[in-house]
């Protein structure tokens, strides 16, 4: 591939977020720790792939939005105020 394959360190922190613009701005914001760093599907698809827990859900399928950002370390918290401070609705 042309991109490099990002092993994640299982037991990190990570915080993982999604902006939208438009009329109203939006932010997505979840918090976990990484449970995995699964291969490349024999298929193809993204070279960088992560498992995670989530502390705001109970349920996957209740995380919104696809394609969010993830970085290391917990930063919900500087996150929301970073959205209270800039008239960012937080949906989590």
């Amino acid at each position: 591939g042309c991109v490099p394959r990002v092993l994640w360190p299982v037991g990190k922190d990570v915080t993982m977020a999604q902006y939208l613009s438009g009329e109203t701005p939006r932010m997505h914001i979840y918090s976990g720790k990484v449970v995995g760093c699964p291969p490349v599907p024999a298929t193809g698809g993204c070279r960088t792939n992560i498992e995670m827990t989530i502390n705001e859900v109970d349920d996957v399928c209740d995380v919104k939005g696809m394609h969010q950002v993830i970085f290391y370390g917990n930063y919900a918290k500087q996150l929301r105020t970073f959205c209270q401070l800039y008239g960012i609705e937080v949906d989590t």
